[in-house]
């Protein structure tokens, strides 16, 4: 019992003592370390660099964004808050969000205490595709920001739709985003009634008979599923 007592005061003591790092806006992870009377605690809560959030950075990012530019083409915008021995910005794309390649570069502001703001267009962006940042310092040290992606109109899943819905008759016509994989049938009650493999971009179904059914497409963006009447 003694020794139980010791192990909970040298805890307590760690507990007080440690050093903490908050990443970014603390919004996403903390992580400290600290030692006290022989003993190391080392701990993280929340997750420092995940694919979903972002890392902690020698810089305060406050945001990362993509979009599709008036040319088409994708525009990432990213901003800081502060910035120490940023060296600059390395911009890496991704047409699967694994297997990465460099795509460009953006000078840093080494260090500030005021926010900046930068901007990137990449040139050859055909497809949906998957970016990122690896902020590099003045000692060649780096870390990775939160992954985005940016997705072509072509291939949005708003180009998913069914004409005429309501129908009067039992051949309707099904235009699908680029890249569609599969279209799928299904009635009002879960049961499929077909599947269309590649469909392409412009598809013709036959309902099998008058009520209401459920279409489904599966893209490498998502799936999208509409409601569709036939009288």
């Amino acid at each position: 019992m003694k020794a139980l007592y010791t192990i909970t005061a040298i805890t307590l003591c760690v507990y007080h003592t440690q050093a903490q790092q908050i990443s970014p806006g603390a919004l996403y992870a903390a992580s400290g370390s600290g030692s006290a009377n022989g003993v190391s605690v080392n701990w993280v809560l929340g997750s420092l660099n995940t694919f979903s959030d972002l890392s902690v950075l020698p810089v305060r990012l406050i945001s990362f964004t993509g979009q599709v530019n008036a040319a088409g083409l994708a525009e990432l915008h990213w901003k800081t808050a502060e910035e120490t021995n940023n060296l600059g910005f390395e911009i890496q794309k991704s047409l699967d969000g694994k297997s990465w390649e460099l795509l460009g570069w953006v000078d840093g502001a080494i260090n500030s205490r005021t926010e900046k703001s930068y901007q990137y267009v990449d040139q050859e962006f055909v497809t949906t595709s998957y970016y990122r940042l690896r902020q590099v310092d003045t000692d060649d040290s780096y870390t990775y920001s939160r992954i985005i992606r940016v997705i072509p109109e072509k291939e949005s899943l708003d180009r998913f739709y069914v004409y005429p819905n309501p129908s009067r008759e039992s051949k309707v016509r099904v235009q699908v985003p680029e890249r569609t994989q599969r279209l799928l049938l299904y009635d009002q009650l879960g049961n499929k009634l077909g599947q269309f493999e590649a469909p392409g971009t412009e598809h013709t179904i036959t309902l099998p008979h008058p009520g209401s059914f459920m279409l489904q497409i599966d893209t490498p963006v998502g799936s999208k599923t509409t409601k569709l009447i036939f009288h």
